[in-house]
């Protein structure tokens, strides 16, 4: 009897080592950032950027490049190209041109979403130019681009203008009418790679872009606590509406005043279901940081003055923006969201809102309040 338990056990080890599949670190081309560039044939042109652990010695960075019709189709050239057996767990950004929307190609992007090789949090980006050529470059001050560029990412989603647009954010956005996208714009200026711009979705395909000033606005009325050192020109003639112009000295035409946000809060609000109309309130703390022409800041009167162009100037700049986004019709803030939370019918709303939204009424009102003068030039 010993012998026949002996004998299954061994048996039972055997089938279990056997039938072990082991993923040596050393042994695996681990890709990190991932681009595709779609071409008006209906192919991509897809670049993987890799790190090759070998043992003792330095890792390893490469990029390789492939056409193909699908992602996977992409993964199968990939592996015939490379040392070792492609690994996208620990993929970190993905690139677009500009291309993809343009040829209704999306699909293959919601596509990752479903594969368990990609999670839902991967960072996308759209490119200006070649996504190709930005992951291929030789640059000389990147070890890795493609961890570099999560890292571009990652800070400036966190603290700055920049939202965050992740593969779940990507593939719920596409799947209706009430929220559109804003995918943050990047461009190789040289060596350097820069934040340049936020592009504006509606209905997957681009229809225009914010600066980064509204992308400060779009995403504080998104809910996000975000630190902006944010820079303002005012004319001098305009600063008699505040009082802000009797204490200011002779000199030039404009003056520049930059401050650090220190805490910012957004709130949209239904006023009016029936004729679709809402109010986008914006509160913020500052600390002024910087204003070019001598200001007496000592007098009384003199910050209240301040505070009150200040408002008027960034109220101005949020209508804008506010009517930028109902001419593209372009709900990318979530209005739509909001008004479907309130009246319900998500079905009637969700088909009505495209047409909706570039007729509905938004105010916008920005309220500062300066904490401290910081340093004055």
């Amino acid at each position: 009897m010993r012998k026949v338990q002996l004998s299954l056990i061994i048996v039972l080890l055997l089938v279990l080592t056997a039938c072990h599949h082991t993923s040596v670190l050393e042994r695996q081309s681990i890709m990190v950032a991932l681009a595709y560039e779609a071409k008006e044939n209906k192919t991509f042109q897809v670049t993987g950027t890799f790190i090759e652990a070998q043992s003792g010695q330095k890792e390893m960075s490469r990029s390789v490049s492939v056409e193909a019709d699908t992602s996977k189709g992409a993964r199968l050239k990939m592996n015939q190209m490379l040392p070792y057996e492609v690994a996208s767990g620990q993929t970190r950004v993905i690139l677009l041109n500009r291309g993809i929307f343009q040829y209704k190609m999306l699909h293959e992007i919601d596509v990752l979403s479903r594969d368990p090789f990609f999670g839902d949090m991967i960072k996308i980006a759209i490119v200006d130019g070649s996504p190709g050529d930005l992951l291929t470059h030789p640059y000389k001050n990147y070890s890795n681009i493609g961890t570099s560029l999560n890292d571009l990412l990652d800070h400036n989603t966190s603290v700055n203008w920049v939202p965050n647009m992740t593969l779940h954010d990507f593939t719920h956005s596409t799947g209706t009418n009430r929220l559109d996208m804003a995918i943050p714009v990047i461009k190789r200026e040289e060596e350097e790679i820069t934040l340049s711009s936020i592009a504006l979705i509606h209905r997957n395909q681009i229809v225009g872009e914010a600066t980064p000033n509204e992308g400060f606005f779009l995403k504080t009325l998104k809910g996000s606590n975000t630190p902006y050192l944010y820079e303002l020109k005012i004319k001098k003639e305009d600063t008699k509406a505040s009082g802000m112009d009797q204490f200011l000295e002779d000199g030039a035409n404009e003056i520049k005043v930059v401050f650090n946000v220190t805490r910012n809060k957004g709130k949209i609000k239904l006023v009016d279901r029936k004729n679709i109309k809402f109010t986008a309130h914006i509160d913020i703390d500052v600390d002024i940081q910087e204003v070019s022409e001598q200001y007496r800041f000592n007098e009384k009167g003199a910050i209240e003055a301040l505070e009150n162009q200040l408002n008027i100037e960034l109220t101005n700049q949020l209508q804008e923006f506010l009517d930028k986004l109902r001419r593209l019709k372009s709900d990318c803030v979530g209005f739509g969201e909001v008004y479907r939370s309130k009246v319900g019918n998500s079905a009637q709303v969700e088909e009505r809102w495209h047409d909706e939204f570039p007729e509905s009424t938004i105010k916008g009102k920005v309220t500062i309040q300066v904490i401290r003068t910081g340093i004055i030039e």
